[in-house]
């Protein structure tokens, strides 16, 4: 038998097959199609195969995979905002107070009050100077330090706190070396000396 079938004596391909076959020749060779039905399509270069399944997308995992990471984010900002401090409910602590910025020039002012306090030995500058908790303070600190003939200067003030500023006092006490600071203090937009620590 040959390689691919071949059709009877007498037909060519196409005719479809006899009625009887030849004598001697037993049942038609199958494999060719009949006339008027139409040669099923399949791979090119593979009669007869049916067509390939058309590619499948993907659709539904990347649904998934949105779904999952929304629901992962959503879960994230609620846990983030009810835990974290501030972050979406109030943790409780007044704002803090806002205002002008503090004047350390104001600070230098009243440090200059108290030393002309102290080198004219005057009680009662150095209660001007200071805030109405802090008079005595001053005041017995203007009469030591003057009645020893204390000669100070002042620093550069710093800032300490929301409304203080605290200024270095160096100087002399005779031929010894002092250090001391003045602690200043705001009060409604006026500055006064609230602490001395006495040089020594």
């Amino acid at each position: 038998m040959t390689y691919p079938p071949q059709p009877p004596p007498g037909q060519y391909p196409g005719q479809g097959y006899p009625q009887q076959p030849p004598p001697g020749q037993g049942y038609p060779h199958q494999g060719y199609p009949q006339q008027g039905y139409p040669q099923q399509q399949g791979y090119p270069g593979y009669p007869g195969y049916p067509p390939p399944q058309p590619p499948k997308k993907g659709n539904g995992l990347l649904i998934g995979l949105l779904a999952g990471g929304g629901g992962l984010l959503v879960v994230i900002f609620l846990i983030t905002g009810f835990f974290a401090p501030g972050f979406l409910v109030s943790d409780g602590k007044p704002a803090a107070r806002t205002g002008p910025p503090l004047d350390l020039n104001s600070g230098s002012v009243a440090a200059g009050k108290f030393i002309l306090a102290v080198l004219g030995d005057d009680a009662v500058i150095g209660r001007q100077a200071a805030c109405a908790s802090a008079e005595g303070v001053v005041a017995a600190a203007v009469r030591t330090l003057g009645s020893r003939n204390a000669h100070l200067t002042a620093g550069s003030p710093v800032q300490s706190g929301a409304d203080e500023i605290r200024v270095p006092l160096d100087g002399t006490i005779g031929s010894r070396s002092v250090h001391g600071e003045l602690q200043v203090t705001r009060i409604q937009e006026h500055y006064c000396i609230s602490g001395v620590t006495t040089p020594s």
